[in-house]
């Protein structure tokens, strides 16, 4: 009679636990698997989502800032720029150097960076515009998270045994490869008028007439097969962080402040000094003065 008037132990238990029985852990579960979806299918379309207007317009001001400081003798045409993640873009800049009557593509790195914790009101933006070869793009794609796939489609006909559809494959053509076969979105001319045109797949911005074929990408398929073409900086959401300015320990670029909708608010200093650089041969691979 003592304990008439309390609750059961068993059923106490019951009441804490929740009733876990094989059928509400099977419905836990499903709803676990329905949100893993859910989370799956909203990462996929943000990755295959293209650049927003506003960031393309961003690293265009960047860019002609850039060039204007570095190279103000030159003319520039025109500009590609080419999404590798939402923090990093490669870039072409057509130039004309009206001394030499020499046309050719300069070849550039936008990166993102962020000054203070990702998240915080007072946290600042910056586009970090440089000049790209090829130890800086390593650099790069290491802090971005994505070398060892770039490494991947290096190590794929090291030796050169055949030959792409456009002939040999340069240095830069592996960051374009990568591009083409973890399915970023398309690259983006600048129009004239203002405003961006997607390019077609497989564009390479430093030869326009010679894309990268479906040829080229079966070749190379064996780099991307681990991940089914998705690459692992997609799949654990790292993309979308911009690294903080204090993993850059130095560099030869320009920061730029990014200002709201699209602009570009001022430049700013950044790291160790400056070198003022150039684009080295490649001033004189493609135009006709010597």
């Amino acid at each position: 009679m003592r304990y008439r008037s309390l609750v059961p132990p068993a059923v106490l238990i019951l009441v804490f636990t929740g009733c876990d029985t094989p059928g509400r852990r099977a419905r836990k579960a499903e709803e676990a698997r329905q949100r893993q979806a859910q989370e799956d299918g909203q990462r996929r379309e943000a990755e295959q989502a293209p650049p927003t207007p506003e960031v393309l317009e961003q690293v265009r001001t960047a860019t002609r800032s850039f060039m204007d400081e570095r190279h103000p003798e030159l003319a520039v045409e025109g500009t590609t720029l080419t999404p590798l993640t939402p923090n990093l873009f490669l870039v072409g800049v057509a130039v004309h150097d009206p001394v030499k009557d020499n046309r050719y593509v300069a070849q550039l790195s936008a990166e993102r960076l962020r000054e203070g914790d990702w998240g915080d009101d007072g946290a600042r933006l910056l586009w970090v515009v440089d000049y790209a070869d090829e130890a800086r793009m390593r650099e790069l794609a290491q802090r971005h998270g994505f070398a060892p796939e770039v490494e991947r489609i290096r190590d794929q006909d090291r030796d050169g045994a055949y030959r792409t559809s456009w002939g040999q494959r340069g240095w830069l053509d592996n960051y374009l490869l990568w591009h083409f076969l973890f399915h970023r979105p398309s690259a983006y001319a600048s129009n004239p008028g203002g405003g961006f045109s997607p390019m077609a797949p497989g564009y390479r911005f430093q030869d326009p007439g010679h894309p990268i074929a479906a040829a080229d990408g079966q070749r190379f398929q064996a780099a991307a097969a681990p991940t089914g073409g998705r690459s692992m900086v997609f799949l654990g959401g790292s993309a979308w962080r911009p690294p903080p300015v204090s993993a850059v320990a130095g560099h030869s670029g320009q920061a730029f402040v990014a200002g709201p909708r699209g602009t570009i608010s001022g430049r700013t200093a950044l790291g160790a000094g400056v070198s003022r650089g150039g684009f080295g041969a490649l001033g004189h691979a493609f135009g006709t003065g010597a």
